[in-house]
């Protein structure tokens, strides 16, 4: 399992950094959304996902009878979307990295004691 966070923590790691890199090359704005850096690598899965969550996923689509506004889309996915690229993807690939590194050390004194 540490392994697996750890992976990913990379992943997001050199994500951060191209997305840093993407950044300071731009000459229009300093900073890309993360919804618009997924825009732009792949549009289509953008909106396949949006639809999942939506019908399949958040409880207000899933069951016509609670008549309530679907709620994890929107507001809750689509403002994860609207947050800066570069430092989302840095901070998460460090956070999981941690976390491999923690389930690690946590093997490691389980084999000790």
């Amino acid at each position: 399992m540490k392994h697996i966070f750890t992976l990913f923590g990379f992943i997001f790691g050199l994500l951060g950094l191209s997305v840093t890199y993407k950044d300071v090359m731009a000459s229009d704005r300093p900073w890309h959304a993360v919804g618009e850096i997924w825009f732009l690598w792949a549009p289509s899965s953008l909106q396949q996902t949006e639809s999942i969550i939506s019908r399949y996923i958040d409880p207000c689509g899933l069951f016509v009878a609670l008549d309530c506004e679907p709620f994890i889309w929107h507001p809750g996915v689509s403002t994860l979307l609207n947050w800066y690229a570069a430092p989302t993807f840095l901070v998460t690939g460090f956070v999981l990295a941690l976390i491999g590194r923690w389930l690690g050390n946590r093997k490691k004194r389980l084999k000790a004691a």
